[in-house]
This record gives structure tokens, C-alpha cells and sequence, in this order.
């Protein structure tokens, strides 16, 4: 198979200008994630993707098909090798990815994951955690892994699993503060107990920050 794209470790210093890749059609001269691309026409083009908030960079490419993922900085690029401008861009801040048997792409952030079909769809679940998702696992079609508590002393990481055919959630931190609408009192009661936990949380954590200092 012909190959369609090369990822290069920087913006090339001579030949034809690189191509400015963003999701908001803004120019973009500094250095991003520099890939480049193989045209059916057996020419190439140099793109240099803005990045979004993380570290992560990747390309995958899906042999039953024609665009190619491109990774830049946590933000995802749908591409067409052919063409400059990005089919659809999603994403700032995506941290990991793991790929399935059959090719789809389960993409975490800190709130959330989501799921890159191999025919270019995607879809985002439910948040899971306030703030901070890790050792996430895929068996069968069941994502499982931890979400952040911070309003939890003992137990800092809670369960959560994913299933990826019904699109449904079991655990995670955020849900387990959901709001059930029994009654207008008993809606006041459980805000307020809730956000007077978290208010403790907060001055426990700048309390024994003041003391490390």
C-alpha cells in the first residue's frame, strides 16, 4: 500500500511553503505537528497543524477508507491527503488513545472519552469525572477505568466503565453527585450539602498547602 503521509520532526527549510493548518482558518506560523502529505497525483504538500492543549501527537491511517486522523496537540484533524483543508476538526485536549480491534479510536480527556468510528464519525459520552480520567482499558466493547473525586478524602479515584455499543455509563466521580428532583426542599438540601462539601474541600487543600510552605 502506497504510503500517505510522513511525520516530520520539524518545518521544512527549503522547497514549497508549508501549508497552515487550523481549526479556525487562522493563519498559524509557529511550529506545530508537521506531517506530509502524498497526493493521488504523486505530488506532496507540507502541513503544520496548530496544536491544542496536550502533548499528544499522532496520525492513523484506515485502509478502507480515504481520510487520514491527524493528532496535533490533543485537537484531532480529519484530513484528506488530497486536499489542505480539514473534513472536520474536534477536540483541544485529548491525552491518550487506544485503538480497537476493528480500528475505531477511543480518545480520553479529563472529563469525558470519545469514540472516532472508522467510517469518520464520532461521538462524545457523558461526562464521567470532574477533573482527571486514567488507566483506561478496553475489553470487548466495555471502556473501564478511574475518574478523579476531589470531594472525596478516602477514595480519590472512583470506577467507571463504559460501554461502547449502548453508549451508557456505570460510576464515575461526576455522577455520583447527581441531582435527584424529588422535591423542591430536598433539591435545596442536597445542593447545599454538596456545595458546602466541596467548600471544605477547597480551604482543607489551601490549608495544607500553607503548612507544606
Amino acid at each position: 500500500m502506497e504510503r500517505k503521509f510522513e511525520i516530520l520532526d520539524a518545518l521544512p527549510t527549503y522547497g514549497p511553503m508549508y501549508i497552515p493548518v487550523t481549526g479556525d482558518d487562522e493563519s498559524y506560523f509557529s511550529q506545530g505537528f508537521t506531517v506530509k502529505f502524498f497526493k493521488d497525483d504523486n505530488t506532496s504538500w507540507v502541513a503544520n497543524f496548530k496544536p491544542g492543549w496536550t502533548g499528544l501527537n499522532a496520525v492513523y491511517d484506515f485502509e478502507s477508507s480515504f481520510f487520514i486522523l491527524v493528532i496535533a496537540g490533543g485537537t484531532c484533524y480529519l484530513m484528506n491527503p488530497n486536499n489542505s483543508k480539514p473534513i472536520k476538526v474536534f477536540g483541544v485536549g485529548f491525552e491518550s488513545v487506544i485503538k480497537a480491534l476493528d480500528g475505531k479510536l477511543i480518545l480520553q480527556n479529563l472529563t469525558d472519552i470519545t469514540v472516532f468510528e472508522t467510517n469518520g464519525d464520532h461521538w462524545t459520552s457523558e461526562r464521567i469525572s470532574w477533573d482527571g480520567l486514567k488507566d483506561l482499558k478496553l475489553e470487548g466493547h466495555l471502556v473501564t477505568g478511574l475518574s478523579f473525586d476531589p470531594m472525596n478524602d478516602k477514595v480519590e479515584w472512583a470506577k467507571f466503565v463504559v460501554d461502547l455499543e449502548k453508549r451508557s455509563i456505570t460510576g464515575g466521580s461526576y455522577r455520583q453527585y447527581e441531582f435527584v428532583p424529588i422535591s423542591y426542599d430536598s433539591r435545596k438540601i442536597n445542593k447545599w450539602n454538596f456545595f458546602k462539601k466541596l467548600y471544605n474541600r477547597i480551604f482543607k487543600l489551601k490549608g495544607s498547602t500553607q503548612q507544606r510552605v
